[in-house]
C-alpha cells in the first residue's frame, strides 16, 4: 500500500535564497580573482611604467649631450677656425669665442685653446675656471673624447666637452673648449620624472650629477648606463600593492553585487529568454569592440530597445573608424606623409630579424644639406616645401619591401631590403637627381643637396635599433665633413663586426 504520508513542501523562498548566496558566492569568488589580477597588473604596469619613464629620461638625456657633442664637433670643422688659430691675435680668438656663446646662451663656457691646452684669451670673460684651465692641459684632454665632471662649484656645476682642430694636413692647430651646465640635465629628469617617483643621474663613482626625488620602503629601481659617459640612470618608485583605481574596483565590485543580488531578488522571476538575448547580443558587441574588433551589427527584439541599440550600433561605427584613424596618423608624420619615427621602430625588428636570417638590409640615414640656411634665408614656409620635396622623391623610389620615414627635422630614414652595396649607391643618386627633379617642380631656387650615411643591419654579437641608427648618424657626419652632398656606406664588415 502506498505511502499516504504527505511529502513536504519545498520552500520556494530558501530555495531562492540558496540562489542568491550561490550567486552572492560566485561574485564574491569573481571580486577575489579580480582584486588578485589587479594586484598583478598593479605590479606589472608599475615594473613597465618605471621602465618607460627610464627609457625615455635617457633619451632625452642623451639627446642633450649628443647636441652639445655635435655642437662642439661641427664648430671645429668651422673653415674660418683653422685659420683663426694658426695666424690670428688672442683677441681676435677671443672674440670669436664671445660670439659662439652669445649664439648658444645656454653655455656655461666657451674657449679656443692650443695644442699644450693652454686657454686663448681671458679666462674671466671666457667663464673658464681655473679646474677646468687643468683639465685642459692634460696630454689626451683634446683626444681623449672623454667629458670631464666638475662638482666643486654650487651654483656652476657643469661637464666639459672638447673637440680637437686639425688642419688639411691633420696637423693638430688647436682645439675647441665647450661646458654645458648640469642644470640641463636636472631639468630634463624634471620634466620626465612621474609625481612620487625619484630619479637621478650618477657617475662611476656614485656620485650624483642630478636628481630629483626620494622613494622610502619597498621599491622598484630600473638602472641604465647613459652610453659611453660611464654614467648610469637610476629611476625608483614605491611599490603600490593596491592603487586607487584597484580600490575603486573593489568597491566597484561590491556596489555591483548589492546591486545584482537586489535586481534578482525582484525581478529574477520575470526575466525572459528574448530579453536574455538583446543583452548578450549587445555585450557581445562589446567586447568586440573591447578587442578592437569588427562589433556586429545588434538587432533587438523589443521595439523598446530600438533606440538604444541604433545608439549604440552608431557609436560601435564611429569607434571603429576613430579607431582607424588614429591608428594611421600616429604611425604617420603629418608634414610630409611619410611614416614616422614611431612607424620605424615598429617596422625595425622586421628589418632586423630579415637582417638575421641573411638578407642583406641597409639602414640609409639622409638629411638636407645646409636646411637651416635654408629656413633662416628663406623662411620656414620654404624649408617645408623643400621636405616636401625630398619626401615626393622618397616615395617614388621606395619599393613596397622598402620604408621611407621622417625621423625628426631634414632627418630621414630609409631601409633598403635586399640590396648590396652598388645597389644603395645607385638608389642615392637616383633618389639625389630626383629630389632636383622635386625642388624644380615646386619652383624652389635653393642651392641644397642630399646628405646620406649607410650602415648594415645584423650583428654576430646582436644588433639594436639604437646602435644602427649611431652607426648610420656616423657615416652621415662623415659625408658631411667630406663635403655634403654625398653617400657614405659602412663596409659589410664593419657593420656586422665590432666597431
Amino acid at each position: 500500500m502506498p505511502d499516504a504520508t504527505p511529502r513536504p513542501s519545498a520552500s520556494l523562498q530558501r530555495h531562492f535564497l540558496w540562489v542568491l548566496l550561490g550567486v552572492a558566492g560566485m561574485f564574491a569568488a569573481g571580486i577575489a580573482l579580480s582584486l588578485w589580477f589587479s594586484l598583478q597588473s598593479t605590479r606589472e604596469t608599475q615594473q613597465y611604467l618605471i621602465q618607460v619613464e627610464a627609457e625615455q629620461a635617457r633619451s632625452s638625456v642623451l639627446r642633450q649631450l649628443d647636441y652639445y657633442r655635435r655642437v662642439v664637433d661641427n664648430t671645429a670643422q668651422d673653415s674660418e677656425l683653422a685659420a683663426l688659430l694658426r695666424a690670428g691675435s688672442t683677441a681676435a680668438q677671443q672674440a670669436w669665442a664671445l660670439s659662439r656663446q652669445r649664439l648658444l646662451p645656454d653655455l656655461l663656457g666657451m674657449a679656443l685653446v692650443d695644442p699644450r691646452g693652454e686657454l686663448l684669451g681671458d679666462p674671466t670673460a671666457l667663464r673658464v675656471g681655473p679646474a677646468c684651465q687643468e683639465d685642459l692641459k692634460r696630454a689626451d684632454a683634446l683626444t681623449g673624447g672623454r667629458l670631464l665632471l666638475h662638482l666643486d662649484q654650487p651654483g656652476l656645476e657643469h661637464v666639459e666637452l672638447l673637440a680637437p682642430v686639425r688642419d688639411a694636413g691633420g696637423q693638430m692647430l688647436g682645439g675647441v673648449f665647450l661646458s654645458m651646465r648640469l642644470a640641463q640635465l636636472q631639468r630634463v629628469i624634471e620634466e620626465t620624472i612621474h609625481p612620487g617617483h625619484a630619479m637621478s643621474i650618477v657617475d662611476a663613482a656614485g656620485d650624483t650629477i642630478a636628481g630629483k626625488g626620494s622613494v622610502e620602503g619597498p621599491l622598484w629601481e630600473v638602472l641604465l648606463p647613459l652610453g659611453d659617459t660611464g654614467w648610469t640612470l637610476v629611476a625608483q618608485a614605491p611599490v603600490q600593492w593596491l592603487t586607487v583605481s584597484g580600490g575603486r574596483q573593489v568597491l566597484a565590485g561590491l556596489l555591483t553585487l548589492g546591486a545584482v543580488l537586489l535586481v534578482l531578488a525582484l525581478g529574477m522571476l520575470w526575466l525572459r529568454r528574448t530579453m536574455l538575448h538583446d543583452i548578450v547580443a549587445t555585450r557581445d558587441a562589446l567586447d568586440a569592440l573591447a578587442r578592437d574588433e569588427t562589433a556586429p551589427a545588434i538587432v533587438p527584439h523589443y521595439l523598446e530597445f530600438e533606440p538604444v541599440v541604433a545608439d549604440i550600433n552608431l557609436i560601435a561605427l564611429h569607434l571603429q573608424e576613430q579607431r582607424a584613424r588614429l591608428a594611421h596618423l600616429s604611425l604617420t608624420d603629418p608634414l610630409t606623409g611619410l611614416p614616422n619615427r614611431r612607424a620605424f621602430e615598429t617596422h625595425f625588428p622586421q628589418a632586423l630579424g630579415l637582417a638575421e636570417r641573411q638578407h642583406a638590409v641597409a639602414l640609409v640615414m639622409l638629411d638636407i644639406d645646409h636646411f637651416k640656411g635654408i629656413n633662416d634665408r628663406h623662411g620656414h614656409g620654404v624649408g617645408d616645401q623643400v621636405l616636401l620635396a625630398l619626401a615626393h622623391a622618397l616615395k617614388e623610389l621606395t619599393r613596397r619591401a622598402d620604408l621611407s620615414a621622417r625621423l625628426a627635422g631634414d632627418e630621414f630614414a630609409v631601409l633598403l631590403a635586399d640590396t648590396d652595396a652598388a645597389g644603395v649607391d645607385a638608389w642615392y643618386q637616383r633618389l639625389s637627381d630626383r629630389f632636383r627633379g622635386e625642388l624644380n617642380a615646386f619652383g624652389l631656387a635653393v642651392q641644397t643637396g642630399i646628405s646620406a650615411g649607410q650602415t648594415w643591419l645584423g650583428r654576430p654579437d646582436g644588433d639594436t635599433l639604437n646602435a644602427a641608427l649611431a652607426r648610420a648618424d656616423r657615416a652621415l657626419y662623415e659625408a658631411k665633413a667630406r663635403g655634403r652632398g654625398r653617400l657614405v656606406q659602412q663596409a659589410p664588415s664593419v657593420a656586422g663586426g665590432t666597431e
